[in-house]
């Protein structure tokens, strides 16, 4: 009972807050939780594991370095957060703070795929703004399903779920949300899917030069089903723009091997893919994850 009290109650302040983001604008409320974001999380458990990840990729780098990253990670964090309940106003098509690579090309698989009722899956990280994926996979055109991980607080979730409602489809991961991308795929729509994600299980794929588990959900279905897999990197540029850029499809595996095999290349491939942008990067990652084996930490 004091456990749903509570939950009730963190809800409730949820709900506040977005509120009053919403009055304040996008660039303050941003500016704001950047600023928040930062001097709260620098004290929390959370930086302690973003700095022993960094020290895991690069171990030579200096102390300065080092936390440069994880202070550009808070704020880039407090951005999305900031600015999260003002997204479905965002088209970035039309917008002059976003710069879009590769759409000539995008449009093209899209057309090729439509003609041959085909879906795609696109996969992204937690890198810049995650969360406008979607937007830009709706103006195109398509109509996305999106895997998530479930908060804790169901309050918090159903309130998160339903903002992000307005422009796009989510299901949870697990069973619920395997079959669901099953049936959406076949009737010829699109995934997404965030591969960066902690996991406990799941083949042992280099991930930014060390083995990690790692979802092999996506290369299970894009065998099966024959279908383009395609990167989509959403960068974060002078604190509100953004830069997407649309990457040339994974190349899919054909001959005799086997399907574990062809498996295991296609995620190395997606992997590989997601390191580049963090070592490019880094500020703009998640490196609050315990990524790599627990022997690590």
């Amino acid at each position: 009972m004091f456990k749903h009290i509570v939950e009730v109650f963190v809800g409730v302040v949820v709900i506040m807050i977005f509120f009053m983001f919403k009055l304040l604008g996008k660039k303050n409320s941003s500016t704001l939780c950047a600023f928040i974001f930062y001097k709260i999380g620098k004290h929390s458990k959370f930086n302690r594991i973003a700095k022993k990840n960094i020290s895991l990729v690069w171990p030579k780098k200096n102390t300065e370095d080092v936390n440069k990253i994880i202070k550009g990670m808070w704020r880039n964090i407090g951005r999305n957060f900031g600015e999260f309940i003002h997204l479905k106003k965002y088209n970035p098509i039309n917008c002059t703070n976003t710069k879009i690579v590769g759409l000539e090309n995008i449009k093209k698989i899209i057309a090729y795929n439509n003609k041959k009722k085909k879906g795609i899956i696109f996969f992204s990280a937690h890198y810049g703004n995650w969360e406008i994926g979607p937007l830009v996979l709706k103006s195109l055109q398509l109509d996305p399903l999106c895997l998530y991980r479930r908060a804790n607080n169901k309050f918090v979730d159903f309130i998160i779920q339903k903002i992000r409602s307005a422009y796009g489809t989510y299901a949870p991961k697990g069973d619920l949300g395997a079959k669901k991308s099953f049936i959406w795929l076949r009737k010829g729509n699109c995934l997404a899917l965030l591969m960066d994600q902690k996991l406990n299980e799941g083949p042992m794929i280099n991930f930014l030069g060390k083995p990690a588990p790692t979802a092999n959900f996506i290369a299970d279905l894009a065998l099966k089903m024959n279908l383009d897999i395609v990167p989509i990197q959403l960068s974060r540029v002078n604190k509100f723009d953004n830069n997407i850029k649309f990457f040339n499809k994974i190349v899919i595996p054909k001959g005799n091997l086997s399907h574990n095999k062809k498996v295991k290349i296609v995620l190395k491939e997606i992997n590989s893919v997601i390191s580049d942008w963090i070592k490019n990067n880094p500020e703009q990652w998640l490196w609050i994850h315990r990524r790599w084996n627990k022997n690590l930490y």
